[in-house]
C-alpha cells in the first residue's frame, strides 16, 4: 500500500494563478518559495491535480536537461522547500507524496481561481437557453468569472530552462486566455441586448485590453457607442482598430468592421433603447474629469470608455494641443491596465501632434512615456533612443524634474544591460539634481541604488 504524509491540523489554502501567482495560507500570504521551479511544481501539482504524477516524469519535466540522478536529486530539493514554504501541517495535509509520485490532495480545503473560473464557464456551455445573451443566469456566472481573471495564466513565471513546463503552460494559458475572450463577448452582447450600454463598452474595451488587435472587440465597442449616440467615439474607435492592425499585420480592417463603420458614418446605426442621459456628455472638459475621477478610484476600465470618448471628441474638435494630451491620458491609462500595445499607439499619436504645433515640453513627456513602455516591451535600443531625445530637450528648456526622471530611467537601463558605470554616472547626475531641488524621497532612492551598485553582494 502507498503511504501518503496526512498529518496535522486542517488549513485553508487559496491558490491565484489567474495573473501573478499568489498563495495565501489561513488568509497570509505564502512568499518564501525560494525558486520559480518551486512555484512551478505546486501550480502544475495543482492544476493537474485528477492524477498522481510519477516523479521521474515531473524531474523530466522540469530538469530536462539533466542526467536522470540529478533531476530527481533537484526534484527532492525542490519539494523540501515548498514544503518548508507552506509549513509542515499545511504540506501533510495538501501534498500527497509516495517515493514514486507526487499528488495535490483535492480533499483538502482550498480554493484555486482557475477551477473556479472554468466551473463557470462550463456550466454556461452546460446550460439550456434560448440565447446565451439572453440568458440572466449565464450572465451573473460570467460576470464572476470575468472578475477571477486577473490576468494571464501564471503571468510572472517563466522557466526559460524548462521547454515542458513552458510549452504545458502556453497551453493552459491559451485555453484560458480563449474562454476569457468569449465570456466578455457574450457579456457585452448581453448587455447591448439590454440597452446597458455603459456596461457594454466595458466589456468591449476589456477585449481589446487582452488583444488589441481583435476585431470583434472594436466592433462590440464601436456599436455600442453608436447606440448610445457617442457617434463620434465610435468612428474615433475604428480608426484605432485600423491603424492598429495596419502596425500590427500591416493589414486593414476586415470587410464587417468597415461595414459597421460605414453604417454608423451614414447615422444608419439606432437605439431601441434610449440611453441614460449624462450631464457631461456634451462637456469634454467634465468628461476629462470623470475619467481623472475614475482613476482615483481604481475603475480603469471605466476611466479607459471615458477617455476614448474624450479623444473622440477633441478630435472633432480640431484643437490639437487637447487631442495630444487626451491620446497622453488614454495611453497612461492603458499602462496602468497593462495593455502596453494599445498604450504605446496613443503614446505615438500625441507625439506625433506635438511635434506638428511644436510643444517641446509635450514632446519631452511623450518620448519619457514611450520609452518606458518600449522598455518594458524588451526593445531597450528604442527606448534608449527616445530617453535620449526626452533628456536634451528637458535640458534645453532648464527642466530639473524631468532631466532627473529621465536619466534615472536611463541608469536603470544601463544597470540592465550591464553597463554598471555608465548607470552609475546616471544614477549620480540623477541625484546631485535632486539634492539641488530637495526632493528627499528620490534622493533616498538614487542612493539606495548607488549603495547597492558598491555592494559586491
Amino acid at each position: 500500500m502507498p503511504f501518503y504524509y496526512i498529518i496535522g491540523v486542517m488549513a485553508c489554502l487559496t491558490l491565484s494563478f489567474l495573473g501573478v501567482f499568489q498563495v495565501t495560507l489561513d488568509g497570509t500570504i505564502v512568499a518564501r518559495f525560494g525558486t520559480d521551479k518551486t512555484r512551478a511544481l505546486l501550480a502544475y501539482l495543482a492544476l493537474e491535480s485528477e492524477r498522481a504524477h510519477p516523479r521521474p516524469a515531473l524531474a523530466g519535466m522540469l530538469w530536462p536537461d539533466l542526467a536522470d540522478d540529478a533531476a530527481r536529486h533537484s526534484l527532492r530539493q525542490t519539494l523540501l522547500r515548498l514544503r518548508g514554504a507552506l509549513g509542515q501541517a499545511a504540506s501533510a495535509q495538501f501534498l500527497l507524496a509516495t517515493p514514486e509520485t507526487l499528488a495535490f490532495n483535492r480533499a483538502g480545503d482550498y480554493a484555486l481561481d482557475v477551477d473556479d473560473f472554468t466551473a463557470r464557464v462550463h456550466a454556461c456551455q452546460r446550460h439550456t437557453h434560448s440565447a446565451l445573451n439572453e440568458c440572466a443566469a449565464c450572465s451573473a456566472r460570467l460576470r464572476r468569472a470575468v472578475e477571477l481573471y486577473r490576468g494571464e495564466l501564471l503571468a510572472d513565471l517563466f522557466i526559460g530552462e524548462s521547454a515542458p513546463f513552458e510549452e504545458w503552460v502556453l497551453v493552459r494559458r491559451e485555453l484560458a486566455h480563449r474562454q476569457m475572450l468569449e465570456s466578455l463577448d457574450a457579456l457585452t452582447a448581453y448587455h447591448t441586448a439590454r440597452g446597458e450600454y455603459a456596461r457594454a463598452r466595458d466589456y468591449a474595451a476589456r477585449q481589446i485590453e487582452l488583444e488589441p488587435w481583435r476585431e470583434e472587440g472594436h466592433r462590440a465597442l464601436m456599436h455600442a457607442f453608436a447606440l448610445e449616440g457617442q457617434r463620434g467615439a465610435a468612428l474615433a474607435q475604428y480608426d484605432i482598430c485600423r491603424k492598429i492592425l495596419a502596425r500590427e499585420f500591416n493589414a486593414a480592417p476586415s470587410e464587417e468592421t468597415t461595414q459597421l463603420h460605414q453604417k454608423i458614418r451614414a447615422g444608419a446605426v439606432a437605439s431601441a433603447h434610449p440611453a441614460a442621459p449624462f450631464d457631461a456628455a456634451d462637456n469634454v472638459d467634465a468628461l476629462a474629469a470623470l475619467a481623472q475621477f475614475h482613476i482615483a478610484q481604481g475603475d480603469l476600465a471605466r476611466a479607459h470608455a471615458t477617455q476614448v470618448q474624450v479623444v473622440a471628441q477633441r478630435q472633432e474638435s480640431g484643437d490639437r494641443h487637447a487631442l495630444a494630451l487626451a491620446h497622453q491620458h488614454l495611453g497612461t491609462i492603458l499602462c496602468r491596465q497593462e495593455n502596453f500595445a494599445l498604450a504605446l499607439a496613443h503614446f505615438r499619436a500625441a507625439l506625433a501632434l506635438r511635434e506638428q504645433i511644436g510643444d517641446q515640453p509635450g514632446i519631452a513627456a511623450s518620448l519619457e512615456a514611450q520609452a518606458q513602455v518600449l522598455g518594458r516591451q524588451g526593445d531597450r535600443r528604442a527606448a534608449r533612443a527616445d530617453f535620449c531625445r526626452a533628456l536634451k530637450i528637458a535640458e534645453r528648456l532648464g527642466d530639473p524634474m524631468v532631466c532627473a526622471r529621465v536619466l534615472t530611467h536611463l541608469g536603470a537601463l544601463d544597470q540592465r544591460d550591464q553597463k554598471i558605470a555608465a548607470a552609475r554616472a546616471c544614477f549620480q547626475r540623477a541625484l546631485e539634481i535632486y539634492t539641488r531641488i530637495g526632493n528627499r524621497a528620490a534622493m533616498i532612492d538614487l542612493q539606495n541604488r548607488l549603495d547597492a551598485r558598491r555592494d559586491p553582494n
